[in-house]
């Protein structure tokens, strides 16, 4: 979880808890295509390809 930036690791946080992009976006005053792009980046950084492996990571341990 140390790779992810701290936007990253809002967007993750926000993410795991099941929140959509626009929720996100609306919360962090940011666009749901740069929630997207955050995302996408957590994934790859993470190795993981799913929001429900994201919850399950989020469930082990902290993401922030």
């Amino acid at each position: 979880m140390n790779r992810l930036t701290a936007q990253e690791q809002r967007v993750a946080q926000l993410a795991a808890e099941q929140l959509t992009n626009r929720e996100i976006g609306v919360q962090l005053r940011i666009s749901h295509r740069t929630v997207g792009h955050h995302l996408g980046n957590v994934f790859a950084k993470l190795g993981i390809n799913t929001r429900t492996e994201l919850s399950h990571l989020h469930a082990g341990c902290e993401l922030s």
